[in-house]
């Protein structure tokens, strides 16, 4: 009834390492209270919490996006770079509060290249405008011996930051943005922004604003198609029942292929390859104030579990997301001023990151299913999906071929299942695996429990033929050496 089947000779294609992105806005305790804090006995000489970094490297962070989100559409760039003490404060319209602009885009740098971190920055479309763009991107990118330039090497920072991925304002098209816009205005202003922006550092990529309307989608891939490489989509999802929530990871895969089809569709189609930035996506529904920090359960670690695997499958579609956020506002990490825990979507991070290979190889997968018709908490909205598979799975192997990773996750609440594994290819040995679980799927860490919802190593043994029985929710992943 349950099987996977494994050819690690046939890689099927890369698995884009931006998948595993994360994301930082200025809202609530994300940056300030969480990765940086002056004056706290936790932090470094620059502010930056010491304990909050050295949970953030074991994550790897290929690509880390920046300021917003919603902040980005009243984000006044030049308020943020030169003397901290001659930044002026200023009211944040998105989340009602006040930003002192202490940690600015040569902070955001100097975190990113701390932390290996590709940057992604989002420019204001709200308040801003295509000149603002301009001139922080000459900031971060120039070379020559112009204004912008040299303000940069004024302030210490001799050499251009080569920022690579660019965003075009956020969610736009929504009226809880500053300035938001229908399609045609959006389409419009996409185009000349990535168009100038790409006169002045053609190197760049630039990422359009996209939509869960498909109108929207179709008139900013032909309007501004031709000057973009990236169209984004956002999804939150969750519910206090364990099988709305993990069941929407096919909910966010049918709309990503749907997407997909549009690019197909659009005038731009045949002469550049558009791809999928899903540059925010997360569990969100229990809380709207107090800085969003989410109270993550075993379940929503599950859910993005499976949204790793999925995207391990899809990246040559889908090479960018990003998880919103970090630390405390919708966190994967939760600090207090004397420490902090991992969440079990950090720990799903953790799994998935550190034990998956850069190539995905050929898998076939037999599963029992369940029906599932259910409704998101935090957006109101009903989905019909049918029947959905207790199980998913992925294969990767390591670039130079000599490991492989068999990524499990049985969504199952009630039952572990026995599965008969098939490795072409695979000689009798033992491997690791490595599990995500917890005692019950509404399991959560706090800082007097912090491991409740954790990864467990065990020694198993593997062959060309075996079988499996992987835990009810939980997550695993068989790690084998080859020879």
């Amino acid at each position: 009834m349950y099987s996977v089947m494994v050819n690690p000779g046939k890689i099927t294609k890369a698995v884009s390492r931006y998948i595993y992105g994360h994301f930082i806005e200025h809202l609530g305790r994300c940056i300030y209270g969480g990765i940086y804090e002056e004056d706290s006995p936790l932090s470094d000489e620059r502010g930056f919490r010491k304990d909050v970094m050295e949970a953030v490297k074991k994550l790897k962070v290929p690509i880390l996006r920046w300021p917003g989100g919603n902040f980005a559409s009243n984000y006044h760039w030049e308020d943020g770079i030169g003397p901290k003490d001659q930044r002026p404060a200023r009211f944040d319209l998105a989340w009602r509060s006040v930003e002192t602009n202490r940690f600015g885009t040569d902070e955001y740098i100097e975190y990113c290249r701390e932390i290996g971190a590709e940057p992604y920055i989002c420019v204001n479309l709200g308040t801003g405008t295509l000149d603002e763009a301009l001139r922080w991107l000459e900031y971060c990118n120039g070379e020559e011996n112009t204004y912008y330039v040299n303000l940069r090497r004024k302030y210490g920072h001799m050499e251009p930051y080569g920022v690579k991925f660019w965003g075009i304002g956020n969610e736009m098209y929504g009226e809880w943005q500053v300035n938001h816009m229908n399609a045609d205005e959006y389409a419009k202003i996409a185009k000349e922004y990535a168009k100038w922006m790409k006169v002045l550092d053609p190197s760049i990529k630039t990422i359009a604003v996209g939509h869960d309307d498909p109108e929207w989608n179709l008139r900013v891939l032909d309007v501004s198609g031709p000057h973009i490489d990236y169209i984004s989509y956002h999804f939150y999802t969750g519910s206090e029942d364990y099988y709305e929530t993990v069941s929407t990871v096919y909910l966010l895969k049918e709309r990503l292929l749907g997407l997909k089809k549009l690019i197909d569709m659009s005038r731009v189609s045949q002469k550049r390859q558009i791809k999928i930035a899903l540059d925010e996506w997360n569990v969100w529904y229990r809380v709207a104030e107090e800085g969003l920090e989410e109270p993550y359960e075993l379940k929503d670690g599950l859910f993005a579990c499976g949204v790793l695997i999925t995207l391990q499958k899809m990246s040559d579609i889908v090479p960018i997301a990003n998880l919103a956020q970090l630390v405390n506002a919708l966190g994967a990490i939760h600090t207090e001023s004397d420490g902090l825990y991992l969440t079990p979507v950090y720990k799903a991070f953790e799994l998935l990151v550190n034990h998956s290979g850069q190539n995905l190889v050929e898998t076939h997968i037999e599963t029992e299913t369940y029906d599932i018709d259910g409704r998101m908490f935090f957006t109101k909205t009903p989905f019909e999906l049918g029947d959905v598979p207790y199980m998913d799975a992925s294969a990767t192997v390591s670039a130079d071929g000599k490991k492989l990773y068999l990524a499990v996750v049985n969504y199952k609440k009630e039952d572990a299942v026995k599965v008969s594994i098939t490795i072409k290819g695979m000689d009798e040995k033992i491997a690791r695996a490595y599990v995500l679980s917890g005692p019950d799927v509404h399991a959560r860490n706090s800082m007097d429990h912090p491991n409740v919802v954790d990864i467990v190593c065990e020694q198993i043994k593997v062959g060309s033929q075996f079988t499996h029985t992987f835990k009810p929710f939980s997550c695993t992943v068989i790690e084998i050496e080859r020879d």
